[in-house]
């Protein structure tokens, strides 16, 4: 089994354009006043504008990345944060393993380094 796609719904679409597309750099498949596909290698997210905030049940979006991307995600969401300051996605922070985002609507996004290992190695060659 293959997940195809994964729409997600909110009152904040604006913010998600610009989170997604700005720190995520997830490519637009396509753009419309109420809703935006992205770009998943494979599959694709879609953000839908609603006119109320749904109702969420606590769910989480998780995404594998390798050492490199894990490293430029991390320093995209640190610009980002800097150049704009505090926004409407909240920053939980990062570390060698992990980098967890809330998005607007109270999903966790969390970005995974697949070989978390690597950045300590890569600091601390004696480790290994």
């Amino acid at each position: 089994m293959k997940l195809s796609g994964l729409t997600l719904e909110t009152v904040y679409f604006e913010d998600y354009l610009s989170f997604l597309t700005e720190v995520l750099e997830l490519e637009l498949f396509e753009l419309t006043d109420i809703s935006m596909r992205l770009d998943l290698q494979g599959t694709w997210l879609e953000i839908k504008k609603v006119p109320s905030a749904p109702h969420q049940v606590a769910s989480n979006v998780e995404f594998s990345l390798d050492l490199d991307e894990f490293k430029a995600l991390t320093q995209r969401v640190s610009f980002f944060y800097y150049r704009r300051g505090a926004c409407r996605f909240l920053y939980l922070g990062a570390d060698g393993a992990v980098c967890d985002v809330v998005d607007p609507d109270g999903r966790v996004w969390r970005f995974k380094n697949i070989h978390p290992f690597a950045t300590i190695s890569a600091t601390h060659p004696s480790v290994l």
